[in-house]
């Protein structure tokens, strides 16, 4: 095993200072993604852990300008987000103005596909020659600029190739089916083509999509369809594009190993990726999404860290978005509550976890269920975000998130329920345990780490530390955290 005390060093430092004054991007320095040996996180091909700390900007390439582009990553990689989710065909929607068209123009006027405003031929992208991502001449230079710029701040895009919702699925109002099995293939293949040498790349099918159904949906309404062979086709032509070679979906295959591929289901906490793809060849990692089930992200996670034939990574790719309403008051989904899904997706052993802001995803009006009249530029200041990106990013590196393991037994009795859920971990070195406090609430804790062991609270709202009397060997005390914290870690510490 690698030296993991020098690898944390290494990653301490990225955080201390930003990635654009490294020597070498970490795709450059370390190499490319894969999943782990255990099969439960994602690192380097040198075996450094990949700490994936996401944002959704699901709207970036079809709605911001180049400037507005710029301005939006030198927020993000600043902070200290590695990886920002966008789609490059996106059906518009979002803070409170009109949805569609489904050939929509970016900020340039140019559209993606060749036919009308509303009837795109996804087999054909609209390429216009001369043109370049300064100075873009069609729909896909500007996707070339977009890429260019994530990954001039070293980070990496987890590229959507469509809206599957939309697209796909048709689980959106006013859309209709606009990939066959070869159209997505096909369309596959130019992505994976046009992009095989960017490196920071990260394939993300799906969006906000089941791929299959059979039953009773929302409403009541009895719905019947199986979309998984688009998906899968969709997923061949990546391949084929990046490798020139042309596996089959379910066949193993070195060229799978040559993209990293995940996929973005929807909203439902109850079927994620792992019901349709956990065995197919080409998902590197299973996708989970919760949306206002914040209670569901814990049980959810872990359920997927269970999985076997194959064991996968799975990654918390959206969630309940800062300062949404979901159709409650503004401002219904507060810090804490960014908080408590960040923390539950790692203390259930997820490989990483993505944030929204409600103006953000969309990147248009101030309107709607999520924006309560923010823009997108004034939700870049939104407090979970930082508490994200810096605090939580700080601690995960400091105590070696990919050593968890989600131990139960750290909680003497009930572990609570929904905002009062206590959930633990311990290291595999068994030196470390945590335990993470979802609110203010007492708690019994049994020290399982067979020496006596150093403790403190850490509040995942300030950074602050408050220190607490050692636990002895097996010692089961009773504890409650810091007043008017609303949530906390109990972090017990065995040596240095």
């Amino acid at each position: 095993m690698k030296n993991l005390k020098c690898i944390f060093a290494g990653l301490w430092l990225s955080f201390i200072f930003p990635l654009s004054v490294l020597a070498q991007a970490p795709w450059e320095q370390h190499g490319k993604l894969e999943v782990s040996p255990t099969g439960h996180t994602i690192q380097h091909s040198d075996g450094t852990p990949f700490l994936w700390i996401g944002e959704t900007g699901w709207g970036m390439i079809q709605q911001l300008t180049r400037e507005e582009i710029d301005l939006y990553l030198d927020n993000r990689q600043k902070l200290g987000f590695t990886v920002i989710q966008t789609v490059a065909f996106w059906y518009p929607h979002g803070g409170g103005m009109k949805t569609g068209p489904h050939n929509a123009a970016n900020a340039y006027g140019f559209r993606p596909f060749y036919g009308d405003e509303d009837s795109p031929n996804t087999s054909e992208p609209l390429i216009v020659k001369g043109g370049s991502p300064d100075l873009p001449n069609d729909y896909w230079d500007h996707v070339d600029y977009v890429i260019r710029a994530v990954k001039k701040r070293n980070m990496y895009l987890a590229l959507l190739p469509c809206w599957g919702r939309a697209y796909i699925t048709l689980q959106m109002g006013n859309t209709h089916q606009e990939f066959t099995e070869e159209e997505a293939r096909t369309y596959g293949a130019f992505l994976g083509k046009r992009y095989k040498n960017e490196r920071n790349i990260i394939w993300v099918l799906g969006g906000d999509a089941k791929a299959q159904v059979k039953g009773y949906e929302k409403n009541f309404i009895y719905q019947e369809w199986d979309k998984r062979s688009i998906f899968r086709a969709m997923a061949e032509g990546i391949v084929q594009g990046v490798t020139g070679q042309k596996p089959a979906w379910n066949q193993a295959h070195p060229a799978w190993h040559q993209v990293f591929m995940t996929y973005h289901p929807d909203g439902d906490p109850a079927v994620n990726s792992s019901m349709w793809f956990h065995s197919d060849a080409w998902l590197t990692a299973n996708g989970v999404e919760v949306w206002r089930e914040v209670s569901q992200v814990y049980p959810v996670m872990l359920s997927e860290y269970q999985l076997t034939k194959p064991i996968k990574p799975s990654l918390f790719l959206e969630g309940s978005y800062e300062f949404g309403s979901y159709r409650h008051e503004c401002g219904w989904v507060t810090p804490v509550k960014v908080r408590r899904q960040i923390y539950y997706t790692f203390f259930a052993g997820g490989a990483g976890h993505t944030y929204g802001a409600g103006p953000t995803w969309a990147m248009r009006g101030t309107g709607g269920d999520y924006n309560c009249g923010y823009t997108w530029k004034q939700a870049l200041e939104f407090p979970a975000g930082v508490q994200f990106a810096v605090m939580a990013k700080a601690f995960l590196l400091n105590h070696q998130w990919p050593l968890w393991n989600p131990n139960g037994g750290v909680i003497d009795g009930s572990i609570g329920e929904g905002e009062s859920l206590k959930i633990a971990v311990t290291s595999e070195s068994g030196k470390l345990a945590l335990v993470y406090f979802s609110n203010n609430s007492y708690a019994k804790i049994k020290n399982p780490l067979n020496k006596e062991a150093t403790v403190h609270w850490f509040d995942p709202s300030s950074g602050q530390e408050e220190p607490v009397a050692s636990f002895k060997s097996n010692e089961v005390r009773g504890v409650i955290p810091p007043e008017k914290w609303e949530d906390a870690i109990l972090v017990l510490r065995v040596g240095d």
